[in-house]
């Protein structure tokens, strides 16, 4: 029966008709509930729907989503493809499809609209990538949502992040001690943090993390006011989403040190830079205050940075130093050309391999 109706659908060309048959044929596909479809017969219905998909009706393609979005009866090309209709159509798949990728998943965090990515954001399959991408793209109720998902991985470089936002946002900062309760990881994670002096992890973090008071730090903000501050242990912390951003949305050493610049929070970069070139805090700080270019850019070249982010750096110091800045553009043409020399260019392309290397077994961890 089916064999006949794709010889007809082959035979047709009036758009309606193939709608309509496609609509039959999927319905007959997903109640052959006694058969499990072998790989051949999945990628031959997959391969067929895709051919004509663009010519489907709207009511073919919920036919589609509603009796197959969810199952393994499809391929991964079909499930993507579905995952670019718009959020009604493509619910289903993104947040429950066995056989979506983590390509199209990764777009999504990247490019798509929050709805969508409020939709994929409980699965339990997400790559450290798609996190690092969700916290630093994505509107804050998909971050309190990704913080409640004790299956989505948190990187240190993600969790940097979400610190970055708790020393502002009492949401954010109930969001982290609630995961820290639940998560063993993610605990383990703070206390390297928090062992290591970091000056983003907020105070009535830090005291709950080594007092063993995470669950009164939770309780007690628990019930936050829809208006206004809230006061957590003397400090005050918006309800609201802070403008605080990190750069470019991304969660690079660059992106999240750029950050830090704006912020005028060169005491957490200086922390950032010495864990990334294994320095003590107080040598790196002293080297920035000195007044040896020579020694200040080879010590952030040792860290791999972009010449755009140096500049940055030069910009931070001057204000955190009350420098005058007519020396950066000259010193940003001195570091572009150190970039270029091999032990440097060896460096910074070991930096990148090291970030494509973690993407690309966030990715394999994940597929497993």
């Amino acid at each position: 029966m089916i064999q006949e109706q794709l010889e007809q659908l082959a035979r047709l060309k009036e758009p309606e008709a193939r709608s309509k048959l496609i609509r039959t044929l999927v319905g007959e596909y997903a109640r052959s509930e006694d058969h499990e479809p072998t790989e051949i017969e999945r990628e031959l219905f997959s391969r067929i729907v895709l051919s004509v998909f663009d010519q489907l009706d709207r009511e073919a393609r919920y036919e589609l989503v509603v009796r197959l979005a969810k199952t393994d009866r499809i391929i991964s090309d079909l499930a993507d493809r579905l995952a670019q209709e718009d959020h009604e159509l493509s619910e289903p798949v993104i947040e429950s499809s066995p056989v979506i990728s983590q390509q199209a998943l990764t777009r999504i965090a990247r490019n798509g609209g929050n709805d969508k990515r409020l939709s994929m954001v409980r699965r339990d399959d997400l790559s450290e990538e798609i996190c690092d991408t969700l916290i630093a793209r994505a509107s804050r109720n998909v971050l309190h949502v990704l913080l409640d998902n004790v299956e989505a991985p948190m990187s240190v470089k993600g969790t940097l992040a979400l610190l970055i936002f708790a020393n502002t946002e009492a949401e954010v900062l109930a969001g982290i001690a609630n995961r820290a309760l639940k998560d063993p990881d993610f605990l383990e994670t703070l206390n390297y943090v928090v062992e290591t002096n970091c000056p983003l992890v907020p105070p009535p973090l830090k005291r709950a993390i080594e007092k063993d008071e995470l669950p009164r730090l939770a309780a007690s903000m628990s019930d936050l006011a829809k208006e206004g501050d809230i006061e957590v242990d003397g400090f005050h912390y918006s309800r609201h989403e802070a403008s605080i951003q990190i750069s470019n949305g991304e969660l690079s050493f660059d992106a999240i040190l750029r950050t830090l610049f704006e912020d005028e929070r060169m005491d957490a970069a200086i922390w950032l830079i010495g864990r990334k070139i294994n320095l003590s805090d107080d040598v790196v700080s002293d080297t920035l205050k000195s007044d040896a270019d020579g020694a200040i850019m080879r010590l952030m070249l040792q860290t791999g940075i972009q010449d755009k982010t140096y500049r940055d750096f030069l910009k931070a110091r001057c204000t955190w130093l009350d420098r005058s800045n007519r020396t950066i553009p000259d010193l940003v043409m001195r570091y572009k050309a150190e970039l270029k020399k091999p032990q440097y260019a060896a460096a910074f392309k070991e930096t990148q391999q090291a970030a494509l290397l973690a993407e690309q077994q966030a990715q394999k961890k994940a597929a497993n």
